[in-house]
């Protein structure tokens, strides 16, 4: 079927679910419970590995599951997208409201409990949304522009949402280094999140019903064992285990940075809490820009070498600040042109980001079309779910290696400015330049050994169409 603007819009719609929650996580979480409840920085770290290891778990169960349901009115995806907005939106709301007096350990295990749950509901939208977009289209180009349109609702709404989020509940007028270290703002900030989240799936999820005729179905149920044997065949597959471990790279050291953004633009960059927001409009453009830039450059040079262009610009701009910090190349921040400065240079990586993940995606779909090829099956959520496992696993480690970083600089909780010393600061910094540099460009040892082009699909594609 030939894809309208409108159903494309409501399909990317739900993933402004997927951007609050990237958000609350890069800058809130870790610092909400570090630095206001005085959470040690590697119980925090730890509980948010604990919660992805837990969630990844679920991803090829909650994909089996999709992949084997037979509703005839709501197909194989709708029924878990709109099942899981309900309690995601109640489970972001307990997470920012621990009980009082919980020790450390205790609120660890809040901590730990909440995410898992957040999690867990959000792979209930994700992993059959993720497998809903490659069965809305069979067009190798097309693909990169439904991802695209995922990527840029994930990413292109996070800036207005959060300005009002700082504007109406954090106040900057009070004794705090920063706002976001007012424990009385995190509860009616969370309900408003919770809320957003619960809405953009439900009305995504009603706005792409309509497409339900018209999506494959397998007629035959995989049990449990034959799950796992399709996974082992899967990884067997050279183009899905290299696009596999390319992201898995790349989601450690998300992972990581995730972990460390609040503290680099804090207390590196010396930014307020507006500031910081402000780089969100960054990573919104970035992800309008690769809605065009990502199916362009796919074109031009293909996926994978489209991919790995993006992956060595993304990579530079992530972490040129802090290169440029380590050398005194970039201006002291008293000097007003920092934002400007460390704003254009997350512009610029994000734009080539999101074309990197577009794409990357997009070549997944591409890999579902050849194991089905070569299995006579169509199993979309097994793959995107082991993607969404591994993409958890990583991340998760990542977030207890940037835990595990803070605690071995000595980065201490509940700290003002003046109680940071520069060495402190430095390392730091080098955390957010050279570390993340490495582990980034790392990826493309991968995604240079994937083996599928866009001539190669065209044929997998021609047979699988004569066969249907």
């Amino acid at each position: 079927m030939n894809l309208s603007v409108r159903t494309k819009v409501f399909y990317g719609l739900g993933f402004v679910s997927v951007g609050i929650k990237d958000v609350l996580y890069t800058l809130f979480v870790f610092f909400y419970y570090n630095q206001v409840l005085g959470l040690d920085p590697l119980y925090t770290g730890l509980a948010t590995f604990i919660s992805l290891f837990f969630d990844a778990f679920s991803d090829p169960i909650i994909g089996a599951l999709s992949d084997n349901s037979q509703n005839r009115k709501w197909g194989r995806r709708h029924p878990f997208m709109f099942l899981s907005a309900l309690p995601l939106g109640i489970s972001i709301w307990l997470l920012f409201n621990p009980s009082a007096n919980l020790n450390n350990f205790e609120l660890f295990c809040w901590l730990t409990i909440f995410s898992i749950f957040i999690r867990f509901f959000l792979t209930m939208y994700i992993v059959p949304a993720m497998s809903l977009g490659a069965e809305l289209s069979t067009n190798y180009n097309e693909r990169t522009v439904l991802t695209s349109f995922r990527l840029s609702f994930t990413t292109a709404l996070q800036p207005l949402i959060f300005f009002i989020a700082i504007y109406f509940f954090f106040d900057s007028e009070n004794s705090f280094d920063t706002a976001l270290q007012d424990p009385l703002a995190y509860r009616p900030f969370s309900i408003y999140c919770g809320i957003i989240m619960a809405l953009s799936i439900l009305i995504s999820s009603y706005g792409t019903k309509n497409s339900i005729p018209f999506l494959p179905i397998n007629s035959k149920r995989e049990s449990l064992i034959s799950t796992i044997q399709i996974i082992k065949s899967a990884l067997n597959l050279k183009s899905f285990s290299t696009v596999l471990c390319f992201t898995a790279l790349v989601y450690i050291a998300f992972g990581i940075g995730n972990t460390i953004t609040t503290y680099l633009l804090t207390y590196v960059f010396g930014f307020n809490e507006f500031e910081i927001v402000s780089i969100l409009v960054a990573g919104a453009f970035g992800g309008i820009f690769s809605a065009y830039f990502g199916p362009k450059l796919g074109e031009i040079f293909d996926k994978k070498k489209a991919t790995i262009i993006c992956t060595i610009l993304f990579s530079l701009g992530m972490t040129l600040p802090y290169f440029l910090r380590l050398l005194n190349l970039i201006p002291n921040n008293e000097n007003p042109i920092i934002i400007f400065i460390v704003f254009f240079l997350y512009l610029f990586a994000f734009t080539f980001l999101w074309c990197a993940m577009s794409l990357s995606s997009s070549m997944m779909a591409d890999v579902v079309d050849e194991y089905e090829l070569k299995s006579g099956k169509r199993n979309e959520g097994i793959f995107f779910s082991t993607l969404s496992f591994a993409y958890k696993c990583t991340v998760g480690i990542g977030y207890l290696g940037g835990g595990l970083l803070l605690k071995i600089i000595s980065f201490p909780t509940q700290a003002n400015s003046i109680q940071i010393s520069n060495d402190i600061i430095n390392s730091l910094t080098f955390i957010g330049g050279p570390v993340l540099f490495f582990v980034y460009i790392s990826s493309l040892i991968f995604m240079y050994q994937y083996p599928l082009n866009h001539h190669e699909y065209k044929k997998i594609r021609t047979i699988l169409d004569q066969k249907n």
